[in-house]
């Protein structure tokens, strides 16, 4: 799990422009390599978040876009900029590619067999981590789909099954689960489309949505808890990003050169994590996985298959990463435990996000924050 290197702000027919903390970004169309720009345009806003001390990290490449291509950036080490890959679709494409393109185009070689299973007028590819084409939006005649194709036949039982017996009676909201289609050693599921955006890209005032995206946990979790024997033993196929966070933060923590008090605090908030109670969880919640249609009211939860029982307060951590700590705890509320899981999964995820947090007042506050919702210990 990487750290925040930075954002890709915009991209049109003619240019891309974003900012990252690396000195120079590398910029790719299609697979095809551009070379690299620099990080030097001034950035008022990233010197606010306290994230730069000049502000000098902007930067802005010019492109030639056909509708289709896909816009890649990275820092110099290949870890991708937020919201790379970023689609490229012209104005008259109404979001919409020909499903002739897929035959032609480098990137869209699986959505090409797809087109031969199914009666395809015309799609838009949907990209999954790490920034590759996972899905796609189909017009097959029916309406909108969405297929969510490189699936195996085992993880394709076990989604299918989780969706039948847990999301549907439990009436979470989520895309229905149509049928499968077999694609030699693969599949592709065939999901109802969600007409929305996600969350992360809804701009200032997402967090309005909250209340909505809590109120689905909270009807996933009493399902679990009345059902909890019966689906521990079915966790999902993918392990949760927990996994990776605890790791992360346990090696951390026995590093030679890290700070004793830190070591000290980073293994008791291991050990406090560990002892919270475990709810049925999403496991995967960051924000492009909490769709949002803004006109109807309406948001749907995605991508399921890291499913299982974690620790109270994970999957609100992650949905609301790279807020406050003071901010996220009063946003989730909740019992004494939840905003405990709250706050100690956002410092995990702050110390990855923010290079010199530990040091900080904010790092500090936060460390203070988890001792107290742990009662002093």
């Amino acid at each position: 799990m990487s750290s925040v290197n930075g954002y890709v702000d915009r991209v049109w027919a003619e240019g891309v422009a974003g900012w990252s903390l690396a000195p120079q970004v590398l910029v790719s169309v299609n697979g095809t390599a551009l070379g690299s720009v620099p990080c030097t345009n001034r950035r008022p806003d990233v010197q606010a978040e306290g994230l730069s001390a000049d502000g000098r990290v902007g930067f802005r490449a010019p492109l030639a876009l056909a509708s289709g291509d896909i816009v890649r950036v990275t820092t110099p080490q290949g870890r991708p900029l937020r919201h790379s890959p970023w689609l490229y679709l012209s104005p008259e494409s109404e979001g919409w590619l020909p499903v002739s393109l897929a035959s032609r185009h480098p990137e869209y070689a699986e959505i090409a067999v797809l087109a031969g299973q199914l009666a395809l007028t015309r799609f838009r590819p949907l990209f999954g981590q790490p920034g590759q084409v996972a899905a796609v939006k189909l017009d097959a005649g029916e309406g909108p789909r969405v297929a969510c194709f490189g699936v195996a036949p085992r993880d394709a039982d076990h989604l299918q099954h989780f969706h039948e017996r847990v999301l549907t009676p439990a009436g979470v909201a989520c895309p229905a689960l149509h049928h499968r289609v077999g694609l030699g050693k693969r599949q592709a599921l065939i999901f109802d489309f969600f007409p929305g955006r996600p969350l992360d890209r809804l701009g200032p005032g997402w967090e309005a949505w909250l209340p909505a995206v809590m109120d689905e946990l909270a009807r996933l979790q009493r399902f679990g808890e009345q059902h909890r024997q019966r689906l521990r033993a079915r966790a999902g196929r993918k392990r949760p990003l927990l996994h990776r966070l605890l790791r992360r933060a346990m090696s951390d923590a026995l590093r030679w050169d890290r700070a004793r008090g830190e070591r000290r605090f980073l293994l008791w908030l291991l050990a406090r994590l560990a002892r919270l109670p475990r709810v049925l969880s999403h496991g995967d919640l960051h924000r492009e996985n909490a769709l949002v249609d803004a006109e109807r009211g309406d948001i749907a939860l995605i991508d399921w298959d890291r499913w299982g029982y974690l620790p109270t307060g994970f999957d609100l951590a992650l949905l609301m990463r790279g807020l406050p700590g003071d901010t996220a705890e009063h946003l989730a509320g909740g019992s004494q435990a939840q905003r405990l899981g709250v706050v100690g999964f956002t410092y995990l995820f702050q110390r990855l996000d923010r290079p010199g947090l530990v040091d900080s007042e904010e790092g500090r506050a936060l460390r203070r924050r988890c001792r107290e919702l742990a009662g002093g210990e």
